[in-house]
């Protein structure tokens, strides 16, 4: 999907640096960086200009690092031709070229060939994915309104983001926060996907202090990924003021929380599943929220039953988020299990605390069967990532366990209790193994100079 710079509006903010290299045809680039400055969500950075840097190369490169995505106009100014590649390139626009092919993948390189065609490129680049454009009877003003209104309209199309793949690159996420001030490696939309798919991740890694450091050293240039920042770290302080929710939340830091977390931002008009995706965080943190504020020493039993239902409100109403993302973009069903599986979870949990037995076994009989299915399909896509595939093994077999309070089918309680035996078994000796070299190095370091 994507949308027309009318359909876009003017409350559209930055979200990505775009390098417009030219040669010979300087005017007309400055004309493209005037056209995309007019609300498009993208800020132009024109190649060259005044020299700041003793060396030119220098500029260029420091000017391209700093974008992630860029537009290359080729123009023969000169209309002249040479045998050797059948037009008249500029040298520093072939370095340019070069230089964005090595740094930027080909879906964010936007190459115009004006009043020329694409057979006309060197045998090098004849597989560079280009625009013909003519500039017959059309000022400057004209020509840079069309290429800004086509690159738009390429450069908006929605990439379909795999939450699941976006688990996987973990340590690649890290290293997109990492170079984000000096040289980013993606758009802030891209970011902020990034973030959103690892708030879990972060936590089976034990790194969430890191994840804290990393996203308070950037500086953001859009709203958007100022605002996934602002949801992260609130989601590192909730997880921190209840030690992994193992303890209720202190009343004003559920207030301030509670603030943030209920917070809006639509941005359905530039990635619709990225908004929905938004949604469901925020709600489901809110029902979290509640639940882990319910059980504080300050309320009496009504008070926290009050915090109970609603926190199982909210968790129904995350549940509709998640249906409603699915519906939209059915490829997202097996990654959407797992979100299904910690919301049925804690509705079995509340369902349990109100003395609805049979509600609570059938939230856990969901439960069971989501993180089932998102763990083998995990296993499945991504068999070499043991780390993480044993993480998510233990979310299912802990939601297996729990089930063990409502079977009451002897032949299907042996079979659960040999499958969660037969796990824990592989778990202790992988344990085991770890501990002897652990061992080891105990023995090797305090036996070191005896």
């Amino acid at each position: 999907m994507s949308l027309s710079r009318d359909e876009i509006g003017s409350n559209v903010d930055i979200y990505e640096k775009v390098f417009i290299a030219w040669g010979g045809n300087q005017p007309l680039a400055k004309s493209v960086g005037h056209e995309l400055s007019k609300d498009s969500g993208f800020a132009p950075v024109v190649g060259g200009g005044k020299q700041v840097d003793l060396y030119v190369g220098t500029q260029i490169f420091s000017q391209i690092n700093t974008c992630t995505r860029a537009i290359i106009l080729i123009q023969d100014t000169t209309n002249t031709k040479e045998a050797s590649s059948g037009l008249n390139l500029n040298d520093n626009l072939m370095f340019e070229w070069g230089y964005l092919m090595g740094r930027l993948p080909p879906n964010k390189i936007h190459v115009f060939l004006i009043d020329l065609s694409a057979k006309d490129l060197p045998s090098d680049l004849a597989g560079s994915w280009a625009s013909e454009v003519s500039s017959a009877g059309k000022s400057d003003e004209v020509l840079s309104k069309e290429i800004a209104d086509s690159f738009i309209n390429d450069a908006l199309r929605v990439v379909e983001t795999d939450g699941m793949a976006i688990m996987h690159k973990w340590e690649t996420v890290k290293s997109y926060l990492e170079t984000y001030d000096v040289s980013p490696k993606c758009s802030d939309i891209e970011l902020t996907q990034y973030l959103l798919h690892n708030v879990e991740t972060c936590y089976y890694y034990m790194e969430e202090e890191q994840l804290e450091k990393l996203i308070g050293n950037i500086h953001p240039i859009s709203s958007i990924l100022e605002f996934a920042i602002h949801f992260v770290e609130g989601n590192i302080r909730l997880f921190k003021e209840t030690d992994d929710l193992m303890k209720p939340i202190a009343f004003d830091s559920f207030v301030e929380l509670k603030a943030l977390f209920e917070r809006k931002l639509d941005i359905s008009f530039q990635d619709e599943e990225l908004n929905l995706w938004f949604e469901y965080f925020l709600v489901r943190r809110q029902a979290l929220l509640h639940r882990m504020v319910a059980f504080s020493e300050d309320f009496e039993e009504e008070e926290s039953a009050a915090f109970l239902h609603r926190s199982f409100d909210l968790l129904d109403r995350a549940d509709a988020s998640l249906s409603t993302i699915v519906a939209k973009f059915p490829e997202r069903a097996a990654y959407a299990c797992m979100y299904f599986g910690y919301i049925n979870r804690d509705r079995s949990y509340i369902s349990a605390y109100f003395g609805d037995k049979e509600k609570a076994a059938e939230f856990n009989r969901q439960a069971v069967k989501a993180m089932e299915t998102f763990y083998l399909d995990y296993k499945r896509v991504y068999p070499y990532d043991t780390y993480l595939i044993r993480q998510f093994a233990q979310e299912y077999y802990l939601s297996l366990a729990e089930q063990l309070e409502y079977c009451e089918d002897a032949a299907e309680q042996m079979m659960i209790k040999r499958s969660i035996k037969a796990f824990l078994q592989k778990a202790d000796q992988e344990t085991s193994r770890q501990h002897v070299v652990l061992r080891e190095l105990h023995d090797k370091f305090n036996n070191v100079g005896k």
